[in-house]
């Protein structure tokens, strides 16, 4: 028969277990947060210098456990969102609006730059900053990858073109295909095909992306870029 004081420490050895258990869970939850929160900082410095932004993009690391995936110094996945990213560093100034980049086997080199074995990233511009860019008034077209733009001429008026959109270069937007109605004056017809015969460079975003496809939507383009061995190193290396 056991007597109420073994019982009592019985349940005492018990309940000190569960506690013990407990305080082991949780502080591995601490460190798995702190080893999560360290990755995302680590990765988004490393694009914010890369881009040069003036703040760190938003950045969520996928894969449990993180702490195991930085002691095998590998990070499995990334997702970084950034908005309003300069994409061009000479000249005028092109600005993606939303950039979204998806990378898998991130590992940190030496002097802190990140590289990745691959990365999908999706940039989206804005009508408005595309004629910032062009200097001209860049709308929706009526076909899929159709563009139509406006330029204001000296005594004529306004003056629209249609014209194509898409991958100009491995890193650049281009504007091509341009067509205007046959009356417009070679005066006008010469000033739009000037204006749009400038590539949209993306030449910021890190190195070994390629640009495979620009889509054309109502809000503006989009363009995707994919590439193998990244690298978010800084503007300056």
């Amino acid at each position: 028969m056991i007597g109420p004081e073994n019982g009592l420490a019985r349940r005492r050895r018990r309940r000190n277990v569960w506690i013990a258990a407990a305080l082991v869970l949780l502080t591995a939850a601490g460190s798995e947060v702190l080893a999560t929160q360290y990755a995302q900082d680590r990765i988004a410095d490393s694009v914010r210098r890369g881009i040069g932004m003036s703040s760190a993009p938003q950045v969520h690391v996928n894969g449990f456990p993180v702490s195991l995936q930085l002691a095998r110094k590998v990070i499995t996945e990334a997702d970084i969102d950034a908005a309003q990213v300069p994409a061009a560093l000479n000249g005028r100034v092109l600005t993606i609006q939303d950039l979204s980049i998806h990378l898998r086997g991130i590992r940190q080199e030496q002097g802190g730059r990140e590289r990745a074995d691959e990365a999908e990233v999706t940039a989206a511009i804005t009508y408005e900053d595309l004629s910032a860019f062009y200097g001209v008034d860049i709308n929706r077209g009526k076909g899929d990858d159709q563009v139509v733009a406006t330029a204001q001429v000296p005594l004529l008026g306004q003056v629209s073109a249609s014209a194509h959109v898409g991958v100009a270069g491995p890193r650049a937007i281009g504007v091509d295909d341009v067509r205007l109605s046959q009356n417009v004056p070679p005066a006008a017809r010469t000033l739009l095909e000037k204006s749009l015969e400038r590539q949209a460079p993306l030449d910021n975003l890190p190195q070994g992306l390629a640009l495979q496809s620009v889509d054309v939507t109502d809000q503006g383009v989009v363009a995707l870029m994919t590439g193998h061995d990244v690298r978010l190193q800084p503007r300056t290396a």
